[in-house]
């Protein structure tokens, strides 16, 4: 039971230090819900039926995934200055141009460099 609440408190840190957890909340109930009837149903001895469970959810929660919405995937193509049909070489080699002139280190503002690192990310994520 405490492994299984240190798993969802790390997963929950790291996606928001990703700046992905709000998109994941709604999905965060469910698998706790889940996982508290899968653990009660391991206690009773019922292991086919936790099973079943734990591959349902793992199928649900990459099913699940939030979908891009066409905006922010144009509105992440503006910012790095890619074609739609850009392969990954040709996002990073993007990325990198555009981090090198944005980024504190070199006049710009963090919030600049984030901005392009998350377009960055989100048109990886796309592929």
């Amino acid at each position: 039971m405490i492994l299984a609440v240190l798993l969802v408190a790390g997963l929950a840190w790291w996606l928001h230090k990703e700046g992905a957890l709000l998109p994941h909340l709604r999905r965060f109930g469910v698998v706790a819900a889940a996982a508290i009837v899968m653990l009660r149903l391991v206690e009773t001895g019922q292991l086919l039926a936790a099973a079943g469970i734990a591959i349902g959810g793992t199928w649900w929660w990459f099913a699940s995934r939030p979908q891009l919405a066409a905006a922010d995937l144009a509105d992440a193509r503006d910012v790095l200055g890619v074609a739609p049909d850009a392969d990954a070489a040709a996002i990073t080699a993007a990325w990198r141009r555009a981090i090198a002139q944005v980024h504190p280190d070199h006049g710009g503002t963090a919030d600049l460099a984030r901005r392009v690192t998350a377009a960055r990310d989100t048109l990886l994520a796309r592929r």
